[in-house]
């Protein structure tokens, strides 16, 4: 049958095992490494804390990718091939129709991370943001930011620190200290590595948030 996806060749996609074992209780991070027809594709078999994880043959997984400025899609599929040798990959063959999850208004995050702002390499203001999503992030700072500026955009997610370039779409009085203001930053130009790093965050911290009941 044929059904309709919007991902790439490279793609990061996140696998979910729902009907089959595997010697982990996680979703997996993968990348989508050929697309052999409407319906079968060939990903890269996950690997978690450098361990290979082998999702055996017969397995039913739950497959969840992004696309830039249009949404968060999944589908069931069924594993048909396993291939250990060399590439360790998966084939497998989608049973289902592509749903979409989110479109353009992208999940926001309740995160609250340092954030330093930079203007033409000069530094303008620190904060801690509210929230972070794929396509932009809301922060709290003591200094205001002109409307539409073109700023940079520098913070730790994980450890790992991101520079991002980015524009002020928002600046209003922070309703909880008249002293400070409520920024919201777009990403623009943003690279897919950084892309992919952020989506993956987002998918682990809202597991955690779901696992505990919070959303």
């Amino acid at each position: 049958m044929k059904y309709k996806n919007f991902f790439e060749v490279g793609d990061k996609l996140e696998i979910k095992v729902t009907d089959g074992y595997i010697d982990i209780n996680k979703n997996l991070i993968s990348q989508l490494m050929e697309i052999i027809s409407e319906d079968e594709y060939i990903i890269a078999m996950p690997i978690y804390k450098g361990k290979l994880i082998n999702i055996p043959k017969g397995s039913k997984v739950s497959i969840t990718y992004s696309i830039k400025d249009k949404g968060i899609y999944c589908f069931d599929a069924n594993v048909i091939y396993r291939n250990n040798e060399n590439i360790a990959y998966i084939k497998i063959k989608q049973i289902d129709e592509t749903k979409i999850k989110q479109r353009r208004n992208y999940y926001r995050l309740p995160v609250s991370n340092q954030i330093s702002v930079y203007y033409k390499d000069n530094f303008v203001a620190n904060g801690y943001t509210k929230n972070l999503s794929e396509g932009g992030l809301k922060f709290i700072s003591d200094v205001k930011l002109d409307l539409n500026e073109l700023v940079i955009c520098k913070m730790f997610i994980d450890d790992e620190e991101l520079t991002i370039k980015s524009q002020v779409k928002r600046c209003n009085i922070y309703e909880k200290n008249s002293e400070q203001f409520e920024i919201s930053l777009k990403f623009i130009e943003l690279s897919k590595n950084i892309r992919d790093y952020i989506v993956a965050y987002i998918f682990k911290q809202q597991r955690i948030l779901r696992q505990k009941g919070l959303i």
